[in-house]
């Protein structure tokens, strides 16, 4: 039985682009664990909400298998605040009154927790998806297996090939314009209405071409039976060739609209534009497909080159004062109970 990946009648989170998943998440309610159940249940109802979203394409082994009891975090120090003060501040202890000046300002918490699936992070196949080459995360491992996807230079064909700091990918441009552009009309447009008048132009002088055969030959009958025509004869005998004439006429015009028609088509697969290619699998001229703007982001830890369809993996993803790179819709306590189900199977 195939699984659906975009439910309706329950709402479940999926890291795609498609308008069933961003129906999902504006109606799914805010993720609750019952302080009525024991801590082995909380932790396994955090574990199955997170997993929906995080890693659906991944089997649970595959993702204990890259799972990190580690989180990195970053801390940035204060440079001005350094640069003024000597240490002695610091020294007076909690008493001194200085915890709510607002010259230094307060200190924000560091979301830790929010680090759960950093590891996934690094691998090829999310990587792609998080640059904005891919609409989701199964559609980039699409693409890295069936070899759409370099590392460095070199075609990599396996999806969970883990990146390090520093490493370039590449997209197959035509790949980045099918996954981010509207998708094709199912109808003929402009482009098939082009090649249809070609094939139209093809069949009518094809069969002009057949009824001059058959008059002519008509005419040669009539020429043979006929030794003495008279002046209604001649005239009758004459009108095979004045008909010949005119389907020679329409002919030509037939001949310089199909010719016409097959210059348009070369003119428009030659278009450095895509204006009108019927070659292409995403509809020309390109534009964004519907309900992209709400997944519009990318990631600090990726440098990415739209142009080029170019990326960057600059570093791992850290957690700073109030912000947590590796994104995620759950709020940081159920990461944290689903954070407890992982440690103690690792």
């Amino acid at each position: 039985m195939r699984r659906k990946l975009n439910a309706l009648r329950k709402p479940q989170f999926r890291q795609s682009w498609s308008k069933y998943a961003l129906y999902n998440m504006s109606r799914a309610p805010q993720p609750r664990i019952s302080s009525q159940k024991t801590f082995f249940q909380q932790k396994w109802a955090a574990k199955a909400e997170v997993r929906q979203y995080h890693g659906e394409h991944l089997t649970n082994r595959q993702w204990q298998n890259i799972f990190r009891h580690t989180m990195k975090a970053s801390v940035p120090m204060q440079n001005t605040r350094l640069a003024v003060d000597n240490g002695s501040e610091m020294a007076m202890g909690r008493g001194s009154g200085l915890q709510g000046d607002e010259t230094y300002g307060r200190v924000r918490t560091v979301p830790y927790m929010s680090q759960l699936f950093w590891p996934m992070e690094r691998r090829l196949d999310m990587a792609v998806h998080r640059a904005m080459f891919a609409s989701s995360a199964r559609q980039g491992r699409q693409f890295v297996v069936h070899g759409f996807v370099k590392v460095n230079g070199k075609k990599m064909v396996h999806p969970g090939y883990m990146l390090n700091p520093g490493d370039m990918f590449s997209v197959d441009q035509d790949q980045v314009l099918f996954a981010t552009g509207k998708p094709k009309r199912s109808f003929k447009g402009a482009e098939g209405a082009t090649e249809t008048a070609a094939a139209e132009g093809e069949e009518k002088a094809e069969g002009e071409e057949g009824k001059d055969k058959a008059i002519a030959k008509e005419g040669e009958t009539v020429k043979g039976t006929e030794t003495k025509p008279e002046e209604e004869g001649a005239e009758e005998a004459s009108s095979p060739i004045v008909s010949k004439k005119s389907s020679t006429e329409a002919e030509t015009e037939e001949e310089i609209k199909r010719r016409e028609a097959k210059e348009k088509l070369k003119a428009l697969s030659e278009d450095p534009n895509n204006v009108l290619d019927i070659t292409k699998p995403y509809a020309t001229p390109w534009r964004p497909r519907d309900y992209m703007a709400p997944f519009a982001f990318i990631p600090r830890y990726l440098e990415v080159n739209h142009n080029t369809c170019h990326a960057v993996y600059l570093r791992h993803p850290v957690a700073k004062p109030g912000l947590a790179e590796a994104p995620s819709p759950y709020p940081e306590e159920i990461l944290q109970m689903a954070f407890n189900w992982y440690l103690r199977r690792r």
